[in-house]
């Protein structure tokens, strides 16, 4: 029988199942020569599993007098077990089957691989079942296969999302960003966006893309993170940076930080402001009288009456201790004097409210943009000192800036 280097032959009657050739290849799976196959049984060349599993194939084989295809596992002279896909062939020279040629290609690496992808597969879908962060897969950007957890981030059920466009599901704000990412093939490098819930709101969300090999073929796989308690955390921590945690309204530092900034918009756009320095009279009293508790809350009743009081562009902080500033802009030279005088009586109805009426007072120093001065600096001593000149005439008044002389 001719030789066909990894390709295994050998033939075998149909009337005795006994070999009638074989090549090398053939007789060494067996640690034979091939001499010494011809004439064996069927039964002693392979292990009786082997023979169960092949006879019926040769009997379809005799029947359909066609190619029959199975594929057939064994154990070697070396006991080593190897795949084979296997071909019977039915020869019939005279129109009678004689024989039936075997012809076995050995795949028993290639299985190995496909068993190892399969279990793979299988453990990542164990833990993409597992996971609490989200994990899809995409081919060509539409979605093939998804785990629960990204489901329940999106308010959806796996199988609604499974066939659509992943991009469909991104907010449109950030949909240029994924597609330049998708286009770039960058792996591995996280980056944020949003995610559109079923509901129609944002989700903000982490995304790490890398190509694998899933199921047999190259996938975009993108693990999705749930950033939303990271952004509050984000955020509660610039509060604390930026905000007084007794008041909410800007800390000191944040204050002076804002003020030249705003100022300078100001100069741009050729608007007049005011700034408005306050202090409140007795405060050392409420605090030894009534506690600190009391003197906190009065705090925390000033720190809401300033921001109920702010319009769209304005800002106010805390100062320290029992001083506050506020920047009103867009409000004419003529009608500051008023607007404070409205803080004023707004004041001293919340402390009416306290039942601390004749203990707390409030004393304003107001000083002009751009009359008074044209920087920060300038106006906050200005302002500081018509606020102290509003507290030494008595306090619970306010006082417009007057330059000496």
């Amino acid at each position: 029988m001719a030789q066909h280097g990894s390709t295994l032959l050998a033939c075998f009657s149909t009337e005795t199942h006994a070999c009638m050739d074989a090549n090398a290849a053939f007789a060494s799976l067996f640690g034979m020569h091939e001499d010494a196959l011809v004439g064996r049984h069927l039964s002693r060349v392979f292990a009786p599993e082997c023979v169960a599993q092949i006879e019926p194939f040769m009997h379809d084989a005799l029947e359909d007098r066609q190619e029959q295809l199975f594929e057939l596992s064994l154990r070697d002279a070396v006991g080593s077990v190897r795949d084979f896909d296997v071909s019977l062939l039915p020869y019939a020279p005279g129109g009678a089957v004689l024989e039936l040629c075997m012809v076995m290609h050995e795949v028993t690496r290639f299985r190995a691989m496909a068993r190892m992808a399969h279990e793979a597969a299988a453990r990542l879908h164990r833990f993409m079942d597992a996971s609490t962060e989200g994990i899809v897969f995409q081919r060509d950007g539409v979605i093939v296969d998804m785990n629960p957890a990204l489901a329940r981030l999106m308010g959806y059920v796996g199988q609604d999302i499974i066939g659509r466009r992943a991009i469909d599901f991104v907010s449109p704000d950030y949909r240029d960003i994924v597609i330049g990412r998708f286009r770039s093939k960058v792996e591995n490098s996280p980056y944020e966006v949003t995610l559109l819930h079923r509901e129609g709101y944002d989700i903000p969300v982490e995304l790490v893309s890398s190509n694998v090999e899933f199921d047999g073929e190259m996938l975009r796989m993108t693990l999705v993170r749930d950033i939303r308690a990271r952004r509050a955390a984000e955020r509660r921590m610039r509060e604390l940076a930026e905000r007084d945690g007794l008041t909410g309204l800007y800390n000191r530092r944040m204050f002076l930080e804002q003020l030249p900034a705003r100022i300078a918009g100001l100069t741009e756009r050729e608007q007049t402001a005011a700034l408005l320095f306050i202090d409140l009279d007795r405060f050392k009293q409420v605090n030894d009288r009534h506690g600190h508790a009391q003197g906190d809350r009065l705090l925390q009743t000033v720190g809401r009456e300033l921001l109920a009081f702010l319009t769209p562009g304005d800002i106010a902080g805390r100062m320290g201790g029992d001083e506050f500033a506020v920047l009103l802009t867009g409000v004419q030279p003529e009608a500051a004097g008023h607007r404070a005088q409205a803080l004023l009586a707004r004041l001293q109805a919340a402390f009416d409210a306290t039942g601390l009426t004749e203990m707390a007072y409030a004393s304003i120093g107001v000083a002009l943009f751009p009359n008074h001065g044209q920087t920060a600096d300038t106006l906050r001593r200005q302002a500081d000192q018509a606020m102290y000149l509003a507290k030494a005439q008595g306090g619970n008044a306010v006082r417009l800036y007057a330059p000496a002389g």
